[in-house]
């Protein structure tokens, strides 16, 4: 299985999708990944349009640009037209060919959709890592920022970000930001705000060193800063002091408080950031082998077991999700899962997660 398989572009035929298409020349060259080309044709409410003559139109440049991707050195190249709603067709199809990455270009939206609409939304509603190519970006990687807050989808984004600084020999900037508790009300000297925002300092270097011993970042050119203030203006002024091609940040879900969560960081990121960004929720840029997929299942299991013994039952559900996700015969997850959601006074999710790992025991292993 090669690393990055697939990425799919998304086209509408404007500069912007062309900078998008030259940055996935760029990784697809050297990851030897095959480049899905879509274009979605918005279906109009009272307007009949000719159908079969767009389509074919549409379809006679995506196979222009098929061919002109064969000629610059990429082997496997599919192209698809489709009506509908943009960002729909494309997480649709993102989905069911199960692609590694979606490229969409930014050009200049309006004040409520800077990045324009069918980028925006697929940024927020894509549960597949999402690379927006913003316009003037050039396709090269040197510099890479990633900030991370210590939650697992700013792991998994380190991980990315720490293998494409490998594969480029690009120089990595690993990035945590805590916000400051000082007020002017106690003014300067030794006040108890001072000594408190002191400790949370040291804290806060304690935690990072500890979050990054699980990473293997030997012959890497790197280094690691935090910064004090609101975490998306420290990233943007990092973003351009580091002068960083390339932003990798983990983000969270597409609904409810994580939605709201996302929309506070990563979207007010995404939405000033000068150049070009990854972001990813629950799934790697990369396919990593087997074996280390098994070392992070167990790994994610242990961290959601210790979490369960704190009582922190919430977020040891989500390690124990993790590792059904990757694994969805993984007993003990299940069986883990059942107890977390009895703590929790979820009685009927209980009882499932417990038949689920009865018949997986029953009908897959015992057999």
């Amino acid at each position: 299985m090669k690393l990055l398989g697939k990425i799919l572009v998304a086209m509408d035929f404007k500069h912007a999708s062309e900078e998008a298409l030259g940055m996935s020349l760029f990784l697809a060259k050297e990851f030897d990944s095959e480049i899905i080309l879509i274009h979605v044709i918005p279906e109009i409410k009272d307007f009949q349009m000719a159908r079969g003559k767009i389509r074919k139109k549409v379809t006679d440049k995506l196979k222009h640009m098929e061919m002109d991707l064969k000629r610059k050195g990429i082997a496997s190249v599919e192209t698809i037209t489709r009506f509908g709603i943009p960002f729909e067709r494309i997480m649709e199809h993102a989905e069911e060919l199960d692609v590694n990455l979606i490229v969409v270009g930014s050009g200049k939206g309006d004040k409520k959709f800077p990045l324009g609409i069918t980028a925006e939304r697929v940024m927020i509603y894509a549960d597949k890592p999402v690379l927006v190519v913003k316009q003037g970006s050039r396709p090269f990687i040197r510099r890479i920022l990633c900030p991370v807050d210590f939650s697992e989808t700013s792991r998994r984004a380190l991980k990315n970000a720490i293998h494409l600084s490998k594969t480029f020999q690009a120089h990595l900037t690993v990035l945590t930001v805590f916000e400051p508790l000082l007020s002017n009300y106690f003014g300067v000297g030794q006040t108890p705000g001072e000594r408190k925002e002191k400790i949370l300092v040291k804290r806060q270097q304690q935690q990072f060193d500890r979050f990054l011993q699980g990473f293997n970042l030997e012959n890497l050119d790197w280094k690691k800063t935090i910064r004090r203030g609101k975490p998306h203006q420290e990233i943007l002024r990092a973003v351009d002091e580091t002068k960083s091609d390339l932003l990798v940040m983990g983000s969270l879900g597409k609904t409810g408080l994580s939605r709201m969560l996302m929309g506070s960081t990563t979207e007010r990121v995404v939405r000033e950031m000068p150049g070009s960004m990854i972001t990813l929720k629950q799934e790697h840029v990369f396919r990593f082998s087997l074996e280390k997929e098994v070392v992070e299942i167990e790994t994610h299991f242990k961290r959601g077991k210790q979490l369960l013994k704190e009582q922190l039952t919430e977020t040891a559900v989500a390690q124990f999700e993790y590792c059904i996700r990757k694994d969805p015969f993984f007993i003990p997850a299940w069986e883990a899962m059942a107890l977390a959601y009895q703590q929790m006074g979820q009685k009927k999710k209980a009882k499932r997660c417990k038949e689920m790992a009865e018949y997986i025991r029953q009908h897959l292993w015992e057999k």
